[in-house]
């Protein structure tokens, strides 16, 4: 079921996050691209928001345990902790 569900969310361009275990979706192109980090505007698939994440950008993401969606700024998506596993 994990698996369908990770296959189902990358097929909507949704990007799973090691460090975090969340998953994330741009909303916008980002404001800067380096070879090790984006910063952008993205959606976050979350249980629950336990940690402040650094960096510059906006964010939302979706808490399952309160049933909503948040807004968040400050985000940094490091290029290291992107899962880039094909999963065909």
């Amino acid at each position: 079921a994990q698996y369908l569900a990770a296959k189902a969310l990358k097929k909507q361009s949704w990007r799973f996050h090691t460090k975090y275990m969340m998953w994330f979706q741009r909303h916008e192109e980002p404001k800067t691209i380096t070879d090790e980090f984006e910063q952008i505007s993205v959606s976050l698939f979350i249980h629950s928001l336990t940690t402040f994440f650094p960096g510059q950008g906006t964010y939302i993401y979706f808490d399952y345990e309160k049933w909503g969606q948040r807004k968040k700024e400050g985000f940094t998506f490091e290029y290291r902790y992107l899962e880039d596993r094909d999963l065909q």
